[in-house]
């Protein structure tokens, strides 16, 4: 329960020299320390409603930590999104051990400054951007899931196997189509590559540098046909 979180973490901060009470105006626990006014929010669980309560309080105290009991996914990416958010908004996060007791300062109260975040995420703001700037279509309905998207691949992957589609009709590729042939005819600089990899099994290898198009090549060709025109017109 939350009230088990309580007298370990009061007992931590009347050690640094706090003088501490619970539920002093609906805050868990409230305490001060000369003009430094501070508040712990006990949560059994890090959720939206813990780090909303928190934001709130930083209205009237200096210092605002959210209370736990040390989660077994400290070192996951879901638990590692939650701190940040708490890092953006400079709220502590204490962690008590069910088993001792005993209190960690899983984060300090200090605020982050998003420069930093930004810095250190580079690669993949340039990721973002560049998948950004491969799509032509720019097609895509936000907020789904599990649907088909169209990628800057997938659009570079469609006019590859039009290009293929259309080389296997002539007679001199009977045999296969070299992906020289189809990377030129696709004008897909990554041709090769995207034959090679068959990564949605549109192709087939049919000997050294030669290829074909598969059953589920041809299927796609129909289903998206549509975007194979918009593609062809636009690049």
């Amino acid at each position: 329960m939350e009230k088990d979180l309580f007298e370990p973490i009061k007992q931590y901060f009347e050690v640094q020299g706090y003088t501490c009470d619970g539920e002093v105006r609906d805050i868990d626990l409230y305490m001060e320390r000369g003009e430094e006014h501070a508040a712990v929010e006990l949560k059994l669980k890090l959720d939206f409603r813990a780090v909303q309560q928190a934001a709130l309080r930083q209205k009237t105290v200096d210092t605002v930590y959210i209370g736990i009991f040390m989660p077994k996914n400290i070192y996951s990416r879901s638990f590692r999104d939650k701190t940040y958010l708490l890092r953006r908004l400079g709220i502590g996060l204490l962690g008590v051990s069910k088993r001792t007791g005993k209190v960690s300062e899983i984060l300090p109260p200090e605020e982050a400054d998003l420069s930093a975040f930004r810095r250190r995420n580079r690669k993949e703001r340039e990721a973002q951007s560049l998948e950004f700037s491969r799509r032509t279509l720019k097609s895509n309905t936000g907020g789904v899931h599990q649907e088909k998207l169209m990628t800057g691949y997938r659009e570079d992957a469609l006019l590859v196997l039009n290009a293929a589609l259309g080389l296997s009709g002539k007679e001199e590729y009977e045999k296969g189509c070299p992906a020289k042939a189809v990377r030129d005819a696709s004008g897909v600089a990554r041709a090769r590559q995207i034959l090679y990899d068959n990564h949605y099994g549109w192709f087939t290898h049919i000997g050294t540098g030669l290829y074909g198009v598969s059953d589920a090549g041809r299927t796609a060709a129909e289903e998206y046909r549509s975007e194979i025109e918009a593609l062809k017109e636009q690049r």
